[in-house]
Protein backbone atom coordinates (compact mmCIF):
# COMPACT_ATOMS: atom_id res chain seq x y z
CA UNK A 1 0.00 0.00 0.00
CA UNK A 2 3.26 2.57 -0.08
CA UNK A 3 1.31 3.91 -3.32
CA UNK A 4 -2.22 3.90 -3.10
CA UNK A 5 -4.70 6.43 -3.41
CA UNK A 6 -6.88 7.20 -0.38
CA UNK A 7 -10.63 7.56 -1.34
CA UNK A 8 -13.76 8.66 0.40
CA UNK A 9 -16.48 7.01 -0.74
CA UNK A 10 -19.94 7.91 1.41
CA UNK A 11 -22.56 5.61 3.05
CA UNK A 12 -25.05 7.05 0.45
CA UNK A 13 -26.50 10.64 0.23
CA UNK A 14 -27.50 10.74 4.26
CA UNK A 15 -25.30 7.84 5.17
CA UNK A 16 -28.45 5.84 5.22
CA UNK A 17 -26.38 2.56 4.67
CA UNK A 18 -23.41 2.51 7.00
CA UNK A 19 -24.17 -0.23 9.07
CA UNK A 20 -24.83 -2.30 5.34
CA UNK A 21 -21.47 -1.29 3.51
CA UNK A 22 -19.53 -2.05 7.04
CA UNK A 23 -21.70 -5.59 7.40
CA UNK A 24 -20.81 -6.69 3.82
CA UNK A 25 -16.98 -5.49 3.83
CA UNK A 26 -17.97 -3.14 0.85
CA UNK A 27 -18.15 0.67 -0.38
CA UNK A 28 -21.53 0.96 -2.82
CA UNK A 29 -23.04 4.22 -4.58
CA UNK A 30 -26.03 4.59 -6.19
CA UNK A 31 -27.31 6.04 -9.64
CA UNK A 32 -29.23 2.68 -10.02
CA UNK A 33 -30.57 3.97 -13.36
CA UNK A 34 -27.60 4.07 -15.00
CA UNK A 35 -27.53 -0.10 -14.88
CA UNK A 36 -24.44 -2.28 -15.08
CA UNK A 37 -21.60 -0.06 -15.83
CA UNK A 38 -19.18 -2.67 -16.49
CA UNK A 39 -19.11 -2.39 -20.92
CA UNK A 40 -18.75 1.77 -20.26
CA UNK A 41 -15.23 2.65 -21.10
CA UNK A 42 -14.24 6.47 -20.96
CA UNK A 43 -15.72 9.76 -19.67
CA UNK A 44 -17.76 10.50 -22.49
CA UNK A 45 -19.08 7.32 -22.29
CA UNK A 46 -20.33 7.85 -18.69
CA UNK A 47 -21.98 11.40 -19.50
CA UNK A 48 -23.55 9.61 -22.45
CA UNK A 49 -24.99 7.39 -20.57
CA UNK A 50 -25.71 9.40 -17.63
CA UNK A 51 -27.21 12.44 -19.70
CA UNK A 52 -29.42 9.71 -21.18
CA UNK A 53 -30.89 8.22 -17.86
CA UNK A 54 -31.42 11.62 -16.12
CA UNK A 55 -32.08 13.75 -18.70
CA UNK A 56 -33.63 16.48 -15.89
CA UNK A 57 -30.19 17.53 -14.89
CA UNK A 58 -28.05 20.23 -16.57
CA UNK A 59 -24.95 19.66 -17.95
CA UNK A 60 -23.27 20.91 -14.67
CA UNK A 61 -24.92 17.59 -12.77
CA UNK A 62 -24.50 15.54 -15.66
CA UNK A 63 -20.88 16.25 -15.20
CA UNK A 64 -20.34 16.16 -11.83
CA UNK A 65 -22.75 12.57 -11.34
CA UNK A 66 -21.02 10.91 -14.50
CA UNK A 67 -17.18 12.12 -13.21
CA UNK A 68 -18.79 10.43 -9.68
CA UNK A 69 -19.53 7.19 -10.83
CA UNK A 70 -16.45 7.23 -13.23
CA UNK A 71 -14.34 7.46 -10.27
CA UNK A 72 -15.66 4.74 -8.74
CA UNK A 73 -15.75 2.01 -11.69
CA UNK A 74 -12.25 2.66 -13.23
CA UNK A 75 -10.14 5.06 -10.81
CA UNK A 76 -10.19 3.13 -7.79
CA UNK A 77 -7.63 0.44 -7.94
CA UNK A 78 -7.25 -3.00 -5.74
CA UNK A 79 -4.88 -1.88 -2.80
CA UNK A 80 -6.18 1.59 -2.70
CA UNK A 81 -7.27 2.80 0.98
CA UNK A 82 -10.83 3.89 1.14
CA UNK A 83 -12.54 6.04 4.32
CA UNK A 84 -16.57 5.44 4.78
CA UNK A 85 -17.82 8.48 7.43
CA UNK A 86 -20.34 7.37 9.78
CA UNK A 87 -22.64 10.07 10.70
CA UNK A 88 -24.05 8.69 13.37
CA UNK A 89 -21.31 7.85 16.20
CA UNK A 90 -18.91 10.06 14.51
CA UNK A 91 -16.39 7.41 13.09
CA UNK A 92 -14.75 6.84 10.16
CA UNK A 93 -14.39 3.41 8.46
CA UNK A 94 -10.81 3.20 7.23
CA UNK A 95 -9.93 0.08 4.45
CA UNK A 96 -8.48 -1.41 1.74
CA UNK A 97 -9.89 -2.14 -1.57
CA UNK A 98 -9.77 -5.88 -2.48
CA UNK A 99 -11.91 -5.92 -5.52
CA UNK A 100 -12.65 -4.67 -9.06
CA UNK A 101 -16.49 -2.88 -10.16
CA UNK A 102 -19.37 -5.16 -9.61
CA UNK A 103 -22.72 -4.52 -10.23
CA UNK A 104 -24.72 -6.36 -7.62
CA UNK A 105 -27.86 -5.18 -6.30
CA UNK A 106 -28.28 -7.98 -3.43
CA UNK A 107 -25.86 -6.48 -1.49
CA UNK A 108 -26.62 -3.66 -0.28
CA UNK A 109 -30.23 -2.71 -2.29
CA UNK A 110 -31.38 -2.02 -5.88
CA UNK A 111 -30.62 2.13 -4.90
CA UNK A 112 -26.98 0.91 -4.28
CA UNK A 113 -26.06 -1.82 -6.85
CA UNK A 114 -22.87 -0.49 -7.66
CA UNK A 115 -20.02 -2.19 -5.14
CA UNK A 116 -16.48 -2.53 -5.16
CA UNK A 117 -15.46 -5.48 -1.83
CA UNK A 118 -13.15 -3.72 0.88
CA UNK A 119 -11.09 -5.37 3.75
CA UNK A 120 -12.00 -2.89 6.37
CA UNK A 121 -8.71 -2.51 8.56
CA UNK A 122 -10.28 0.25 11.35
CA UNK A 123 -12.47 2.16 12.68
CA UNK A 124 -11.67 5.74 14.16
CA UNK A 125 -13.08 9.06 15.92
CA UNK A 126 -13.20 12.18 13.91
CA UNK A 127 -11.98 13.58 16.98
CA UNK A 128 -8.86 11.54 16.38
CA UNK A 129 -7.80 13.20 13.33
CA UNK A 130 -6.95 17.14 12.43
CA UNK A 131 -9.32 19.60 11.65
CA UNK A 132 -8.09 19.78 8.26
CA UNK A 133 -8.71 15.96 7.45
CA UNK A 134 -11.85 16.61 9.24
CA UNK A 135 -13.13 19.11 6.70
CA UNK A 136 -12.01 17.19 3.62
CA UNK A 137 -13.95 14.20 4.65
CA UNK A 138 -16.96 16.51 4.30
CA UNK A 139 -16.55 17.03 1.42
CA UNK A 140 -20.01 17.61 -0.99
CA UNK A 141 -18.69 14.19 -3.33
CA UNK A 142 -19.73 11.00 -2.98
CA UNK A 143 -16.52 9.52 -4.45
CA UNK A 144 -13.44 11.80 -4.24
CA UNK A 145 -9.79 11.30 -3.75
CA UNK A 146 -8.40 12.76 -0.87
CA UNK A 147 -4.16 11.62 -1.80
CA UNK A 148 -2.57 14.53 0.46
CA UNK A 149 -3.88 12.95 3.79
CA UNK A 150 -2.58 9.43 2.60
CA UNK A 151 0.42 10.21 5.62
CA UNK A 152 -2.34 10.67 8.18
CA UNK A 153 -3.75 7.47 7.21
CA UNK A 154 -0.98 5.76 7.53
CA UNK A 155 -0.53 7.37 10.68
CA UNK A 156 -3.87 5.90 11.55
CA UNK A 157 -2.86 2.16 10.89
CA UNK A 158 0.05 2.48 12.59
CA UNK A 159 2.54 3.27 9.23
CA UNK A 160 4.76 6.18 8.46
CA UNK A 161 5.44 7.90 4.60
CA UNK A 162 8.69 9.65 4.21
CA UNK A 163 7.18 11.80 2.03
CA UNK A 164 3.36 13.18 1.54
CA UNK A 165 1.57 12.97 -1.65
CA UNK A 166 -0.22 16.26 -3.21
CA UNK A 167 -3.52 16.28 -2.93
CA UNK A 168 -5.87 16.17 -5.46
CA UNK A 169 -8.65 19.17 -5.52
CA UNK A 170 -12.54 17.94 -6.58
CA UNK A 171 -14.71 20.30 -8.40
CA UNK A 172 -17.27 21.67 -6.62
CA UNK A 173 -20.99 20.19 -6.50
CA UNK A 174 -23.97 21.68 -5.72
CA UNK A 175 -26.39 18.91 -5.05
CA UNK A 176 -28.21 20.34 -1.91
CA UNK A 177 -28.93 16.76 -0.53
CA UNK A 178 -24.46 16.53 -0.15
CA UNK A 179 -24.65 20.20 0.61
CA UNK A 180 -26.88 18.98 3.90
CA UNK A 181 -25.09 16.24 4.64
CA UNK A 182 -21.94 17.96 5.00
CA UNK A 183 -23.53 20.73 7.18
CA UNK A 184 -25.12 18.31 9.33
CA UNK A 185 -22.06 16.83 9.57
CA UNK A 186 -20.22 19.82 10.76
CA UNK A 187 -23.33 20.72 13.19
CA UNK A 188 -22.47 17.55 14.56
CA UNK A 189 -19.02 18.28 15.44
CA UNK A 190 -20.39 21.69 16.95
CA UNK A 191 -22.63 19.70 19.22
CA UNK A 192 -20.12 16.98 19.95
CA UNK A 193 -17.83 19.86 21.64
CA UNK A 194 -20.52 21.06 24.03
CA UNK A 195 -20.43 20.23 27.59
CA UNK A 196 -22.88 17.62 28.66
CA UNK A 197 -24.83 19.58 30.80
CA UNK A 198 -24.23 22.67 28.50
CA UNK A 199 -26.25 20.88 25.89
CA UNK A 200 -29.08 19.70 28.40
CA UNK A 201 -29.62 23.40 28.68
CA UNK A 202 -29.61 23.86 24.64
CA UNK A 203 -32.71 21.16 24.63
CA UNK A 204 -34.29 23.16 26.88
CA UNK A 205 -33.89 26.28 25.47
CA UNK A 206 -35.03 24.43 22.01
CA UNK A 207 -38.18 23.59 24.23
CA UNK A 208 -38.93 27.06 25.16
CA UNK A 209 -38.94 28.87 21.70
CA UNK A 210 -41.50 25.66 21.08
CA UNK A 211 -43.70 27.37 23.63
CA UNK A 212 -42.91 25.66 26.71
CA UNK A 213 -41.81 26.79 29.99
CA UNK A 214 -39.08 24.51 31.26
CA UNK A 215 -36.81 23.65 34.46
CA UNK A 216 -33.56 21.93 34.09
CA UNK A 217 -31.90 19.67 37.09
CA UNK A 218 -28.83 20.46 38.66
CA UNK A 219 -25.95 18.11 37.80
CA UNK A 220 -26.25 15.26 39.80
CA UNK A 221 -28.50 12.90 40.39
CA UNK A 222 -31.93 13.54 38.58
CA UNK A 223 -33.99 10.75 39.46
CA UNK A 224 -34.06 9.89 35.41
CA UNK A 225 -35.45 13.36 34.38
CA UNK A 226 -33.24 15.69 33.42
CA UNK A 227 -35.34 18.49 31.88
CA UNK A 228 -39.25 19.17 32.84
CA UNK A 229 -41.34 20.75 30.30
CA UNK A 230 -44.85 22.20 30.28
CA UNK A 231 -47.28 24.92 28.68
CA UNK A 232 -47.91 27.27 32.02
CA UNK A 233 -46.38 28.87 34.17
CA UNK A 234 -47.59 26.43 37.12
CA UNK A 235 -46.93 23.21 35.29
CA UNK A 236 -50.39 22.46 35.92
CA UNK A 237 -51.42 22.12 32.05
CA UNK A 238 -50.94 19.31 29.72
CA UNK A 239 -48.76 18.85 27.72
CA UNK A 240 -46.38 17.72 30.57
CA UNK A 241 -43.46 16.68 29.58
CA UNK A 242 -40.19 15.16 31.43
CA UNK A 243 -36.67 14.96 29.17
CA UNK A 244 -33.81 12.34 29.57
CA UNK A 245 -30.72 13.48 27.90
CA UNK A 246 -27.98 11.18 27.22
CA UNK A 247 -25.11 13.38 25.17
CA UNK A 248 -22.34 11.09 23.90
CA UNK A 249 -21.13 9.23 21.53
CA UNK A 250 -22.69 5.44 22.47
CA UNK A 251 -26.14 4.62 21.74
CA UNK A 252 -28.63 4.61 24.67
CA UNK A 253 -30.06 1.08 25.71
CA UNK A 254 -33.18 -0.90 26.31
CA UNK A 255 -32.55 -0.69 30.17
CA UNK A 256 -32.42 3.10 30.22
CA UNK A 257 -35.73 3.52 28.08
CA UNK A 258 -37.29 0.91 30.35
CA UNK A 259 -36.02 3.35 33.64
CA UNK A 260 -36.88 6.18 31.82
CA UNK A 261 -40.53 5.20 31.21
CA UNK A 262 -40.80 4.23 34.95
CA UNK A 263 -39.38 7.88 35.49
CA UNK A 264 -42.26 9.36 33.49
CA UNK A 265 -44.78 8.10 35.57
CA UNK A 266 -42.34 7.90 39.28
CA UNK A 267 -44.83 10.23 40.80
CA UNK A 268 -48.27 8.06 40.12
CA UNK A 269 -49.22 10.89 37.42
CA UNK A 270 -48.74 10.22 33.90
CA UNK A 271 -46.51 12.62 31.75
CA UNK A 272 -44.93 12.42 28.70
CA UNK A 273 -41.39 11.68 27.61
CA UNK A 274 -38.70 12.75 25.30
CA UNK A 275 -35.74 10.76 25.41
CA UNK A 276 -32.65 12.24 23.60
CA UNK A 277 -29.80 10.79 22.46
CA UNK A 278 -27.27 12.08 20.51
CA UNK A 279 -25.62 8.82 20.02
CA UNK A 280 -29.01 7.01 19.23
CA UNK A 281 -30.56 4.32 20.30
CA UNK A 282 -29.94 0.41 20.40
CA UNK A 283 -32.60 -1.62 17.73
CA UNK A 284 -33.65 -3.51 21.57
CA UNK A 285 -33.82 0.40 22.94
CA UNK A 286 -36.46 1.44 19.54
CA UNK A 287 -38.40 -1.78 20.63
CA UNK A 288 -38.76 -0.81 23.80
CA UNK A 289 -40.08 2.98 23.12
CA UNK A 290 -42.79 0.91 21.17
CA UNK A 291 -44.31 -0.33 24.02
CA UNK A 292 -44.61 3.06 25.79
CA UNK A 293 -46.91 5.38 23.73
CA UNK A 294 -46.56 8.10 26.15
CA UNK A 295 -42.08 8.20 25.08
CA UNK A 296 -40.92 9.81 21.96
CA UNK A 297 -37.28 8.98 21.38
CA UNK A 298 -34.72 12.26 19.58
CA UNK A 299 -31.65 11.11 17.99
CA UNK A 300 -29.21 14.04 16.98
CA UNK A 301 -30.60 14.11 13.30
CA UNK A 302 -34.07 14.71 14.74
CA UNK A 303 -32.71 17.31 17.30
CA UNK A 304 -30.47 18.52 14.28
CA UNK A 305 -33.95 19.68 12.88
CA UNK A 306 -35.89 20.93 15.65
CA UNK A 307 -32.71 23.15 16.11
CA UNK A 308 -32.82 24.12 12.88
CA UNK A 309 -36.10 25.01 12.37
CA UNK A 310 -35.96 27.00 15.53
CA UNK A 311 -32.47 28.61 15.44
CA UNK A 312 -33.79 32.17 14.83
CA UNK A 313 -35.54 32.00 18.01
CA UNK A 314 -32.91 30.81 19.75
CA UNK A 315 -31.34 33.13 22.94
CA UNK A 316 -28.08 34.71 21.95
CA UNK A 317 -26.18 32.30 24.27
CA UNK A 318 -27.28 29.04 22.69
CA UNK A 319 -26.62 30.51 19.18
CA UNK A 320 -23.18 30.91 20.27
CA UNK A 321 -22.64 27.54 21.26
CA UNK A 322 -23.79 26.50 17.52
CA UNK A 323 -22.70 29.24 15.33
CA UNK A 324 -24.81 28.97 11.85
CA UNK A 325 -24.78 31.16 8.98
CA UNK A 326 -28.10 30.33 6.54
CA UNK A 327 -27.07 30.10 3.23
CA UNK A 328 -28.30 30.19 -0.22
CA UNK A 329 -27.29 27.98 -3.07
CA UNK A 330 -27.90 27.23 -6.97
CA UNK A 331 -29.99 24.48 -7.89
CA UNK A 332 -31.21 23.02 -11.20
CA UNK A 333 -34.44 24.44 -12.45
CA UNK A 334 -37.51 22.68 -11.95
CA UNK A 335 -39.35 21.31 -15.18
Amino acid sequence: MANSQVWVVRAGVNNEIASDVKRASVVAIGWDAMGDLTGLSTRDDFKNCYRSKYPDDNEARVGIGAGQVYKFVKQIQKGDLVLTPIAVSREILVGEILGDYLFDAQVISNHYPNIRKVKWLKKVSRDDISVPFRNTLGGLSSVFRADGFLPDVKALLGEKLPEELPGVEEPPSFSPEEIQAKADEMISDLLYKIDAYEFQKLVACVLRVMGFRTKVSPPGPDGGVDIRAFPDAFGFQSPRIRVQVKHRKGQATQQEVQQFAGATGASGENYNGLFVSTGGFTPHAIREAEKHPNITLIDRDSFVNFLLEHYDKLEPQYQAMVPLQRVYIPVPPAI
